[in-house]
Order: C-alpha cells, then structure tokens, then sequence
C-alpha cells in the first residue's frame, strides 16, 4: 500500500512540475499565467495531501497560500506584479507550507533577478548615451519599460519546491 501511496504523490509532483512549466513557456511568450494553470496546481494539492507517505500539514500550507495571495494582491493593487504572479506564487506557495515558503520565496526572488537581468541585458544594448556631464543616463523608450516574465521565476522556485518534497 506505501508504494501505490508513494507513486500517487510522485504522479502529482511530476504533474506539478509540468504545470510549472506550462505556467513558465506561457509567461515567457505572451507575459500571460493561465488561470487554469493556477486552478490545475491549487486542485492538485489535496490529491498530494491524502497520498503522500509522511503526513502533509495540509492546514499550514493552506495559510501559507492565503498570506502569499494577501501580500501578493496588496503589491499588485499597487501595480507592482501581476495578476498572474500572485495567484501562481500563492499556489506553489501552499504546496511549499510551513517547511520550504521562505525558501521558496528566496529561490523565486534569485531567480527573479535573473530573469530581470536577461531582460534587462536584451533591451539595454544601444539605449545608454552620454548624459551631457559624467555618466551616463538611459532614454526612456518602450523597450527600457520592458515587462519581465516572472512567471518563469515563480516557475524555477516551484521546482525547487517539488524537489525538496521529492527528498521527503
């Protein structure tokens, strides 16, 4: 009974992890997160729950996905994520619970960075000029105000997640 218990909760971590990815390709193409992407991983969790082999706390998770959302939708309220974002960072977040949040949170903010810095190096070839005194200032163009597809991030933290639930 352990191994068909184990193999349900490795079936929904692999399909965790390919709604990660899909949430990722479609945020790097169209900076758009799916909301059935979002409902898929939220739905997916209580299946991971009842088959896990260790107990799962189920409750912690789910208020660790409530104050993401809450923290998530505050920023968003103030234009400085979307939409997308908070709902697939509160989702992964609730999978993440009490033992990996903060580390999930940290993974995404690195990876976040990187994923800004790629940006930031596609769009920043040929936008500095000389500022007219010591430095230099960047023209402010369209391609300076590129959006970041932080869906891929979220996505790299959502992995590490279902590692980390993979080791036990």
């Amino acid at each position: 009974m352990l191994s068909s218990s184990l193999s349900a909760s490795h079936l929904a971590i692999a399909c965790l992890i390919g709604l990660l990815c899909w949430a990722a390709f479609s945020d790097f193409l169209k900076f758009i997160i799916p909301n059935q992407v979002c409902a898929a991983i939220v739905a997916l969790y209580p299946l991971y729950v009842v088959a896990a082999a260790p107990p799962v706390d189920w409750a912690g998770g789910v208020a660790c996905g409530v104050i993401v959302f809450a923290l998530g939708f505050a920023f968003f309220v103030l234009r400085l994520t979307g939409g997308g974002d908070v709902k697939l960072l509160a989702a992964v977040a609730m999978w993440a619970g009490p033992p990996f949040v903060l580390s999930f949170l940290i993974v995404t903010a690195l990876a976040g960075g990187v994923v800004s810095l790629a940006t930031l190096a596609r769009v920043l070839p040929g936008r500095l000029r000389p500022a007219g005194r010591a430095g230099f200032s960047m023209r402010d163009t369209p391609a300076m105000r590129a959006r970041v597809p932080y869906g891929v991030a979220i996505a790299v933290g959502g992995v590490y997640v279902a590692v980390r639930l993979l080791a036990g």
